[in-house]
């Protein structure tokens, strides 16, 4: 019975993971009209990455990395070069993309 519980569990971890990626994104992409208005954000300084995708410098990677990196991609706050540092696939920008590969690895598999 413990593991059945716990099975539901996953299962509804992973249903509100799902929307809320769902929702971020969805809310995100609305005000984009097409990838030709989103400004990518340029690598300013060089310097070691303490952990790829860490964009809000908490020690870990959570969905609040995402929000951040969307937040910046859209230009709603200007990147600092730690949080470019912090770039997930190290090709020194924040984009749409970068937050999207952030939810990719913190769902469940």
């Amino acid at each position: 019975m413990h593991t059945h519980n716990r099975s539901i569990f996953s299962r509804q971890n992973l249903h509100i993971l799902s929307l809320g990626t769902l929702a971020i994104v969805a809310s995100f992409s609305l005000g984009i009209q097409s990838a030709g208005e989103v400004q990518p954000i340029s690598l300013i300084e060089a310097g070691s990455i303490q952990l790829s995708g860490d964009v809000d410098g908490s020690g870990e990677v959570t969905v609040r990395d995402a929000i951040v990196i969307l937040e910046i991609a859209r230009g709603y706050v200007q990147a600092t070069p730690e949080q470019l540092r912090a770039d997930p696939n190290g090709d020194g920008t924040l984009t749409v993309d970068d937050a999207i590969r952030i939810l990719r690895e913190l769902s469940p598999r």
